[in-house]
């Protein structure tokens, strides 16, 4: 989920964004992808994914602006609306309390989430016998969630740039940062200010998915390049924008996910107060990003050429949605008659041309075919639609 920007950046003759390289600072990427996206809610989040001629890192430039960003996450926020912590989130929260218990941070230290979500971690925290948990977030239902699901207080709604006025970031002893860095425009900067507000020997821990891992085949074709996903870390890629910034590398390690889920990267730093006047980054590898876009075409001809001639209902409005209806729009004789989505915070708002509607809307179109625009909770939907609708289903993936 983003925060406010203060990177460097200029417009572009498109009305997009130019953004520098989030580690090395310098405007000069090479383009490999246009990620091309149906608009959300009336908001255009295509961008450009460029790699850094000079460190290597890999980054979405071309960007709506800020507004257009933040005005976006306020309108469709899904970050706020769970019943529970789903078997992934558990997971990822139980690896990061792993991590602060192996690395011996004291159950009474005062632990900050910036970006909490409904409060997945700080509840597992707080199982672990944590108790000093404190936690922002600009979903404007985060706080009422977490205290609904798991009896937390002291969260709140804002922005990273405004917690140490909501939070007593300056006392804080752990600042954790779970599947943030890669929604953040202004990623520099606003790492940058955040740690000129942290006391020497404040640890940070660190989640992004591992660019390492990122698999065209075996997962979501272009999944990582999501409406939201704006960097794509390696584990030399987090070691450079901290070690840049002033922070010295404790532990890395990647934690394994289930097939369909980016696998995590976990990075554990300490705040030195020494930000250093030069710093060299090492240099990623340069073919990575190219053998995962092609596997990813790949991939995504295949789940093209499995859609009918044919009225479609598609059910699912994220991510995939956005990238299947340019595609979907240019198939001769399917027609796309309805975009459904569980999520009460997209209903009624746009994707493409489309207005959302509550699922509930399937029962007045029979003849229609429902396509299944998800990639990781395919058949867990296909067995509920299964139960509650007679309509053809359209399964993309094997």
């Amino acid at each position: 989920m983003p925060f406010e920007n203060t990177n460097n950046h200029f417009g572009c003759s498109t009305g997009k964004i130019s953004r520098c390289c989030p580690v090395c600072s310098i405007f000069d990427s090479q383009p490999v992808y246009e990620n091309t996206m149906a608009p959300v809610s009336g908001y255009d989040m295509s961008y450009t994914v460029g790699r850094c001629r000079k460190c290597g890192f890999v980054f979405a430039n071309s960007l709506a602006d800020d507004e257009t960003i933040r005005e976006y996450y306020q309108s469709v926020s899904k970050y706020d609306v769970a019943s529970e912590i789903s078997e992934l989130d558990c997971l990822r929260a139980d690896a990061a309390v792993k991590i602060c218990v192996e690395e011996k941070v004291p159950y009474d230290a005062m632990v900050v989430d910036l970006g909490c979500g409904y409060g997945a971690l700080l509840s597992r925290l707080k199982t672990a016998g944590y108790n000093n948990l404190y936690g922002i977030d600009p979903a404007p239902n985060s706080a009422a969630r977490a205290h609904d699901l798991f009896g937390l207080d002291n969260i709140f709604c804002g922005t990273m740039t405004k917690a140490h006025q909501m939070l007593p970031l300056a006392k804080a002893d752990l600042v954790c940062i779970m599947a943030v860095l890669e929604h953040l425009p202004g990623l520099r900067g606003d790492m940058s200010e955040l740690l000129k507000k942290l006391k020497v020997g404040c640890r940070i821990l660190v989640e992004v998915p591992a660019f390492e891992r990122f698999s065209g085949l075996e997962s979501e074709p272009f999944g990582e390049f999501s409406l939201e996903h704006l960097q794509y870390f390696s584990a030399t890629s987090l070691k450079n924008i901290f070690g840049s910034l002033g922070a010295n590398l404790l532990e890395m390690e990647i934690v394994d996910l289930p097939v369909g889920a980016s696998d995590s990267l976990f990075g554990l730093f300490e705040v030195t107060g020494k930000v250093p006047n030069y710093f060299e980054p090492l240099p990623e590898k340069s073919d990575a990003i190219e053998k995962y876009i092609a596997d990813s075409k790949f991939r995504l001809d295949g789940a093209l050429s499995r859609i009918p001639t044919a009225p479609l209902v598609i059910y699912g409005a994220g991510s995939h949605t956005a990238r299947l209806l340019p595609h979907i729009e240019k198939l001769i004789g399917t027609s796309v008659v309805a975009v459904v989505d569980n999520n009460p915070n997209l209903v009624r708002k746009n994707i493409g041309k489309w207005v959302i509607q509550s699922p509930s809307v399937i029962a007045s179109m029979p003849n229609a075919h429902i396509l299944i625009s998800s990639f990781r909770f395919q058949n867990e939907i296909a067995v509920s639609l299964r139960n509650r609708y007679p309509n053809p289903l359209v399964l993309l993936y094997d």
